[in-house]
């Protein structure tokens, strides 16, 4: 009989361990697993491994608190403590994948802290961006640690096609140690509301860096606009239409399935972004498409599968940073029904066409299973 490799899916905190059991019962999506249910489904044995767990030993301890100092003030995450108190568990898999940025380069740069021949392999959603991050000082030696991390991975994974051809250029990256690994949407879990009620307003959701609220709160849009963010960010004094929501909706936490009734009941829902090389902004784009909801999201040098989002058709498209273009947008939709609906329709059509949760998890597969025969391991892949 032949033998699957085991494969350790490295996630940023718990919270993924918990959702497993509620995916099992529709109350979560598969989505933000990354094709670990369906690569589980296929037979292989996997498991789940925090990047942000802590070292055990004081020595490790010590280690952690220094880093965490030091890249706080470059913001520059790199932790040889991390991939030490995750070593063990790395060890024990035929596989590691990380789905950090950070992780994936302290992965590769301290891969000597993991006593095996574990094949390590780096998933990025914006490796492109990160020396742009850092003081300029430290530009150049950003670089070179970034170039030296990405040597010690067996193969990298990126969630953007535009982010993987400029690293490829930017890192000296051989292309063929590269992969696009698409995002996909639960379209089953995702999906439009049963009634066509729209209360909830304009709406805006998101905690990534790369969110852009500043040109939404600055556009010439007096309608209310909901914000759902863990980001630091305050509401002009002068515009009371705007709500900033962090965390909890109405005394409740904000669960998946709350969420997808935000989606459910908006009129429509704005995506700003700034303008970088990561596909940012593609969760939650997809998602409240698949709910059947017109898109409004910033047309980013590092926009995702270009060909396929179309403006006017199935999302509308708008210069990023630029608040005039983003008000005339909302305004066109919020006064204009038919289109609304229309689009609406047109975004849950495109989904389940081309960003469905199927095609993420063939390329995983693709990936795991390529990589297992390129690199020779010890048992044999069907």
């Amino acid at each position: 009989m032949e033998t699957l490799p085991s494969v350790l899916f490295i996630y940023p905190g718990e919270a993924r361990k918990v959702r497993l059991d509620a995916v099992k019962t529709g109350e979560a999506p598969k989505d933000f697993f990354y094709g670990l249910t369906h690569i589980q489904e296929q037979g292989f044995k996997v498991a789940i491994g925090n990047s942000r767990k802590d070292p055990s030993n004081v020595s490790g301890q010590a280690i952690l608190y220094f880093e965490k100092v030091r890249n706080r003030f470059l913001n520059f995450g790199l932790a040889s403590s991390r991939v030490m108190a995750l070593a063990d568990e790395i060890a024990a898999f035929d596989m590691a994948l990380s789905f950090n940025d950070f992780f994936s380069l302290s992965m590769g740069l301290y891969r000597n802290k993991v006593k095996s021949d574990t094949l390590l392999m780096g998933g990025f959603h914006g490796l492109s961006d990160i020396p742009e991050r850092v003081p300029p000082a430290i530009k150049g030696y950003a670089t070179q640690k970034i170039i030296k991390a990405l040597s010690g991975l067996d193969h990298l994974f990126f969630s953007g096609e535009v982010d993987r051809q400029v690293a490829i250029e930017k890192f000296n990256i051989p292309p063929e140690k590269t992969s696009y690994y698409p995002f996909g949407v639960d379209a089953g879990f995702w999906h439009p509301a049963k009634t066509s009620i729209q209360t909830g307003g304009i709406l805006s959701i998101g905690s990534d860096i790369n969110r852009d609220f500043n040109t939404l709160m600055q556009s010439n849009v007096d309608d209310p606009i909901r914000i759902i963010t863990r980001l630091n960010i305050e509401a002009p004094t002068e515009k009371s239409n705007i709500e900033i929501v962090r965390g909890n909706l109405n005394q409740s936490p904000i669960t998946d399935t709350s969420l997808r009734e935000l989606y459910q009941n908006a009129e429509l829902v704005v995506v700003p972004l700034q303008d970088v090389w990561q596909p940012t902004g593609c969760s939650v784009t997809l998602q409240a498409m698949a709910c059947g909801k017109p898109v409004i999201v910033s047309d980013i040098k590092g926009l995702w599968d270009r060909d396929i989002l179309k403006s006017g058709t199935n999302c509308l498209l708008v210069p990023p940073g630029n608040s005039n273009a983003l008000g005339d947008a909302i305004h066109l939709l919020k006064r204009d029904e038919e289109l609304r609906t229309r689009m609406g329709i047109e975004a849950r059509k495109t989904v389940e066409k081309h960003f469905s949760i199927s095609r993420m998890e063939q390329a995983l597969e693709t990936i795991i299973r390529t990589q297992a025969e390129t690199l020779s391991l010890s048992k044999k892949v069907i």
